[in-house]
């Protein structure tokens, strides 16, 4: 049983309305291209998928074709869009089935008896197994409501219960044979009885407890759409005849019946001669003669493994005659007649009694060393392919964690732009400078090497408020921040405390800023900045404190005292009287 984060991997899950009793379900479709048959038999039955996500070998992706509903059992096949566009337009949809049939269903839904309810309760098993071919045998039953009887659907549908028993010890080795054959026997009777009467049944449809019923319904419903498709295209009736040849090959193989070898070899035989027609046929294109030619090799090589294979089992040429011409042909025991011949299983017998498109023996190599012996593992392939999905699962949620965790960092990023961003001039703020900035290089001291924080207060802006309003005075510090920007060289930064006060940080000794501030307050001192009429000189007050040497222990400690006292040098230079520079004599913090 797949858990939900592993369904999510490999499946859709789609709510589809019942188009017959209108309650909604949900349905897991695998996604597109998500498991294709890597390797198949003769009758389409694929030997392995190719997964595009990992560690579900195991898994058969049978269980994910049809669609049960819950109440009433009406089943469709996933991969069919009216199907799943059904809920949209019930009534339409039901225009194709007979109103008996779908009085049927609604009937059983109210009294839980019926055959779609006898089929319904295994869904409900444990058994993976028992529960996909009850959804198989549920998808006839609503094939034979339609009013025209779909016959090729229901060939399709046995054909997958005939894959489903073969992949049982593949798939579902815990399954129990036994148990689902008599827990699907229970169901014949009410499946009889309450199937829709048609007069085009070739056979009557059934529920099926082996292989070889599903093979033999199988090829019944696909002989009658062999015979709807004789004025179909050339290359379907090929397909069909080629894919009714391999269901006969396989039945023979199953049963040693002689009947089944005769259809399986007339179909090859058949095709063959077609395959030839249309390869002589020079009005037929180049692309449908290609693929004439490979299914002749095709049909070819399979029909001499079918006749050693007969021969094997003590059949003789007279029943390839007899195949030919359509006449009766004489019966062996098969049994007795392989008792008398112990002896004779050759190699190339061997290669017939395998039923697949790869059943050519490849030469072994003399000189080929042999492979180190593999590592043990006690576990079923169930087992392994369970820890490669729960690794598969815990690789998506880190990858998921990884990617929420840097939409975070983007989101933060966001944030402390927003919080550390001064509005009016787009200068980091306070928050800025002391909350990330100033503890970063504290925190590096001393690898970091000194560091400087000046302290600029502008002395005119208050005066500009007074005069022109508060409109003006901002739009002269907006002006007045812009000027301040280039004292700003490499790594050095620019921030605006609060009114008319920025400070101005960098790596450098108490000598190199005690000339950059010199420098700083005389160009200031002989600078202005001009917003339409209004002129504002740009001299300023200036404080400076550096940094050389961390001696208390704790970094917050330490950028409180250097804040403290480029406040302090600050407010020194103002009461002097403006235009002046100060510097802190201490630097060690």
């Amino acid at each position: 049983m797949l858990s939900d984060e592993e369904l999510i991997q490999i499946c859709r899950k789609y709510t589809i309305p019942c188009p017959v009793c209108g309650a909604e379900n949900e349905y897991h479709r695998l996604k597109r291209d998500m498991a294709q048959a890597a390797k198949t038999e003769g009758d389409g039955h694929p030997l392995s998928y190719k997964w595009k996500a990992v560690g579900f070998d195991s898994v058969d992706p049978l269980q994910f074709f049809m669609g049960a509903c819950s109440n009433c059992g009406f089943t469709g096949d996933l991969d069919d869009a009216d199907y799943r566009q059904a809920g949209k337009a019930p009534d339409l949809y039901r225009r194709d089935f007979g109103e008996p049939a779908i009085q049927a269903y609604k009937d059983g839904n109210s009294t839980g008896k019926g055959a779609a309810q006898s089929l319904l309760k295994r869904l409900a098993d444990s058994d993976a197994l028992l529960k996909t071919l009850a959804e198989f045998h549920l998808g006839i039953l609503a094939q034979c409501s339609r009013k025209k009887l779909a016959v090729g659907s229901v060939a399709r549908y046995y054909l997958r219960i005939a894959w489903s028993y073969r992949d049982r010890e593949k798939f579902y080795p815990e399954a129990d044979a036994e148990q689902i054959a008599a827990s699907l026997r229970k169901c014949k009777k009410g499946f009889k009885r309450h199937l829709p009467a048609h007069d085009d049944y070739p056979a009557e449809p059934t529920v099926v407890s082996d292989e070889i019923e599903a093979l033999q319904l199988s090829r019944t419903y696909f002989e009658r759409n062999y015979e709807v498709l004789k004025e179909a295209k050339a290359e379907d009736e090929l397909r069909l005849r080629l894919l009714l040849a391999e269901i006969g090959f396989r039945l023979y193989e199953l049963t040693s019946n002689v009947t089944d070898y005769k259809k399986a070899s007339t179909f090859f035989s058949g095709t063959i001669q077609q395959c030839l027609s249309i390869i002589s046929d020079k009005s037929i294109d180049g692309g449908a003669v290609n693929r004439a030619k490979e299914m002749l090799e095709n049909a070819g090589e399979r029909g001499r493994e079918l006749r050693a294979l007969h021969k094997e089992r003590g059949g003789d040429d007279s029943d390839d005659t007899a195949a030919e011409n359509g006449g009766p042909a004489p019966t062996k025991p098969p049994k007795a007649a392989a008792a008398a011949k112990p002896q004779k299983k050759t190699k190339k017998t061997e290669k017939a009694t395998r039923n697949g498109k790869d059943a050519k023996r490849k030469p072994q190599s003399v000189e080929a060393k042999p492979a180190p012996p593999a590592p043990e593992d006690d576990r079923s392939l169930s087992e392994r392919d369970k820890a490669t999905r729960q690794i598969s699962v815990l690789t998506e949620q880190i990858t998921d964690l990884k990617q929420r965790l840097e939409d975070l960092e983007i989101d933060n990023t966001k944030w402390r732009q927003l919080i550390g961003r001064d509005a009016l001039t787009g200068l980091p703020n306070r928050v800025a400078l002391l909350s990330i900035q100033m503890p970063k290089i504290i925190k590096a001291f001393p690898d970091g090497g000194p560091f400087t924080c000046i302290a600029i207060g502008l002395d005119q802006v208050a005066k500009v408020n007074l005069e022109h309003g508060w409109m003006m005075g901002d739009r002269m510090l907006k002006a007045s921040a812009k000027g301040l920007r280039k004292f700003c060289g490499e790594g050095e930064e620019l921030y605006r405390l609060d009114g008319a006060t920025f400070v101005f940080t960098g790596r450098m000794d108490g000598n190199a800023a005690r000339q950059r501030i010199i420098e700083m307050r005389r160009t200031l001192g002989g600078s202005s900045v001009q917003v339409e009429e209004t002129t504002m000189p740009m001299s300023s007050s200036l404080g400076a404190v550096t940094v050389e040497r961390k001696i208390t222990s704790s970094d917050k400690d330490v950028m409180n005292a250097m804040y403290a006292a480029l406040l302090r040098t600050l407010y020194r230079a103002k009461e002097k009287g403006g235009n002046t520079a100060e510097i802190h004599n201490i630097t060690r913090f």
